[in-house]
């Protein structure tokens, strides 16, 4: 996976530069600035086991990006975005049931190429750095509940496993623009490293547990003209 990710980093610069070359010739270059809001419904991939069940955490991406149209009908999309992922998992422990929100918010800084068939509609891909800047795991029992920065309570209860300062993502999307700057977009994330790490992060047959981002997002957005 690691190897698809620097292909895919490499791919998306090689076309760029490429095309670069030949903008002037194929149309004017120009560089434009938006803002964007969507929806996550993010989830962990791996986080199951038989004794757990897992479903989306809804959250938030907001941020803004600069577009730079090299050719008729590719541009590169370089992106700022505070995104909201994680999960939620569903336990049985000794007959109560528990519920663990793992909230997982980082600064994302996609890098997408995007093309266009038609003038308005593009579909888009690229890679995706994430710096975390929040980790929190919720827990919900009987009532009462709980809120953890996950490094502090893996601590406090002897787990050998942190979360992951930085993460790596594949994105793949789909965009429609309008004349007036109003766009939509819908775009699938692909996690590529591990978000926990640490030698307790192992199933119940001591197999690794490789738990990774997996991430689709909608939204819309306005580039001003």
């Amino acid at each position: 996976m690691k190897n698809l990710f620097l292909t895919a980093t490499l791919l998306v610069f090689s076309l760029c530069i490429a095309q670069q070359g030949s903008a002037s010739k194929s149309a004017s270059t120009s560089v434009k600035f938006g803002l964007k809001l969507g929806i996550n419904f993010a989830t962990l991939s791996n986080l199951d086991d038989p004794s757990t069940s897992v479903s989306s955490r809804t959250g938030i991406n907001i941020g803004g990006y600069l577009n730079y149209k090299f050719a008729k009908k590719f541009a590169f999309q370089q992106e700022l975005l505070y995104t909201s992922q994680g999960a939620i998992a569903n336990q049985d422990s000794n007959g109560t049931p528990v519920k663990l929100t793992f909230m997982f918010d980082y600064f994302a800084v996609p890098l997408m190429l995007k093309y266009y068939p038609t003038k308005a509609f593009n579909v888009e891909f690229g890679p995706q750095l994430g710096f975390i800047v929040s980790k929190k795991l919720k827990g919900e029992a009987n009532g009462q509940s709980f809120t953890y920065d996950i490094d502090d309570f893996f601590a406090e209860n002897n787990i050998d496993a942190k979360a992951s300062k930085f993460d790596l993502g594949l994105n793949f999307g789909l965009g429609y623009e309008f004349e007036n700057g109003i766009n939509f977009s819908g775009r699938y994330t692909a996690g590529m490293i591990k978000v926990l790490k640490g030698p307790a992060m192992v199933y119940s047959n001591g197999s690794e547990q490789i738990i990774k981002n997996s991430v689709f997002s909608f939204g819309m957005g306005y580039t001003f003209r």
